[in-house]
């Protein structure tokens, strides 16, 4: 089989993804090309650059003027259709289209004249809204009728003042519906219920959790690496006490960093709340009950982290699946989340607790039960040996073959 990726990023969050299903492919024998507009080349499979630089930046001003996201950048996807036509995939694997790189139009109409399956692994709810990338929490359903009248404008991709929502939902629509053989996926029970409830919703629809690669998270067996990172980040002030980790690449208000410093004020005095991922802003404005550190792309370091804490938690509102929740239990940390899109899926009475949205009583509670009677790390552990990285995109695979009338992976 030859089967082409397309997505944002190589390397980077869902880049991850299409690459780790990429390697699979390979090892198993077969061919993947890994189409990309930004991060690095990847290193085991082939890539293909879509764009560059200019061009993202001339989508993204275009966006911002006209809310236009996905409907630029037409120089760009022609030239990715030139290279797809050179490769002749058997199968086009869709992960994030949108990020200022692609025309969906274009691409869809090269998919139509294709004909083969494609596979589009949705991994937020962008490909069937008119604007926003995820809506829970501006508690938006327009996405069922049509859109229009934004409430989230300003939301990623940020639009400045014209609302094309209305037109951007008509143009999608009518861009897919011209590829009848499409699949989608989901990576939680959630968004898959989400799709459903749009003009996607008559497609098939399977869901496959994202993988996560348990070599790298594990429990930390490195006494001299935890004590570096306890110097590096300035943990001391941590001394005495519980460690609630929380972490994000980016904090926005749907990240929930607001509900944790509210949180801090009703924990007890030996607990702390410390966040990773944030700007110097962001930093500079937390209370002095709270500790924030920048981001790391260092994995060593990150595993340490996990390992250090004493409970990792989420108290976002819009997860689609919730990958730090996992990369901690992969390290034997116990973890708490709240109710609120895919995070629960993931936790199960021996590995954590999940709370009401919006309820911190019951969330210090909860920190105070779990510091108190800790899950046992080998649960934590055996929980996300259930999403191993390998058996997860083993499972696109399979769905290929699925789809071409091919037995046996």
């Amino acid at each position: 089989m030859r089967v082409a990726h397309i997505n944002v990023t190589s390397g980077l969050s869902t880049g991850r993804v299409a690459t780790g299903i990429g390697e699979v492919l390979e090892d198993l024998g077969h061919k993947a090309l890994l189409c990309y507009s930004r991060g690095y080349p990847p290193e085991n499979i082939p890539g293909f650059r879509i764009g560059n630089t200019v061009d993202m930046w001339l989508h993204a001003l275009g966006a911002r003027l006209w809310d236009r996201a996905g409907f630029f950048s037409r120089g760009a996807t022609r030239r990715l259709v030139r290279q797809l036509r050179l490769y002749k995939p058997d199968i086009v694997h869709l992960h994030n289209l949108h990020g200022y790189y692609l025309d969906i139009r274009t691409l869809f109409g090269y998919l139509a004249e294709a004909g083969v399956p494609v596979v589009w692994t949705l991994h937020d709810c962008w490909a069937f809204t008119g604007h926003c990338a995820y809506y829970t929490i501006a508690e938006c359903d327009r996405f069922t009728l049509g859109c229009g009248h934004c409430p989230q404008l300003s939301a990623y991709p940020a639009a400045l003042w014209v609302d094309q929502s209305t037109r951007n939902w008509q143009q999608k629509r009518a861009a897919y519906a011209a590829v009848p053989n499409l699949m989608l996926v989901t990576p939680s029970v959630w968004l898959g219920r989400e799709a459903r409830r749009s003009f996607l919703g008559k497609r098939a629809i399977r869901v496959i959790p994202n993988g996560i690669d348990l070599t790298q998270f594990r429990p930390c067996d490195e006494p001299e690496l935890l004590s570096d990172v306890v110097k590096r980040y300035g943990l001391k002030e941590l001394a005495g006490k519980h460690m609630l980790l929380s972490v994000a690449s980016t904090w926005d208000e749907r990240k929930g960093l607001t509900d944790l410093v509210e949180l801090s004020k009703r924990l007890r005095e030996d607990m702390m709340i410390v966040v990773l991922g944030l700007t110097e802003r962001q930093r500079g404005e937390l209370p002095a009950t709270m500790l924030g550190l920048g981001s790391t792309q260092n994995i060593r370091e990150l595993r340490a982290l996990y390992a250090a804490a004493d409970v990792c938690m989420s108290l976002s509102h819009e997860e689609t699946q919730g990958m730090t929740l996992l990369e901690a239990l992969a390290c034997g940390t116990q973890v708490l989340c709240y109710d609120a899109t895919a995070l629960p899926e993931t936790v199960t009475p021996d590995v954590g607790e999940v709370v009401p949205e919006d309820d911190l009583t019951a969330a210090a509670a909860a920190c105070a039960r779990l510091c108190d009677q800790p899950k046992s790390p080998l649960s934590c552990r055996a929980r996300a040996m259930e999403y191993e990285k390998r058996g997860q995109y083993t499972q696109y695979v399979g769905l290929y073959q699925e789809l071409l009338g091919i037995r046996g992976v």
